[in-house]
């Protein structure tokens, strides 16, 4: 009788420490899905949200803007 007792706690003890494994590992992969969501918004934000202003640059007194374009060699400005 004893010894099936502790069987049966022995049982009971393992599914509850599975249980908590898959717990944690669910709650882990969460707060790092929400930590890749948080760095993208913040990307986004830098990207899209940035205030670009050109600069004018004066040739014989008629303003020109140059615009700058990132190129595999670095940055061209036409």
């Amino acid at each position: 009788m004893l010894a099936s007792l502790r069987a049966g706690l022995g049982f009971v003890a393992q599914l509850l420490i599975g249980a908590l494994l898959i717990f944690v590992a669910s709650a882990v992969a969460m707060m790092t899905a929400f930590a890749g969501l948080m760095i993208a918004g913040a990307a986004l934000l830098l990207r899209y949200a940035a205030v670009r202003q050109p600069v004018p640059v004066r040739v014989k007194d008629a303003p020109v803007t140059l615009q700058a374009r990132r190129t595999p060699r670095g940055w061209t400005v036409e």
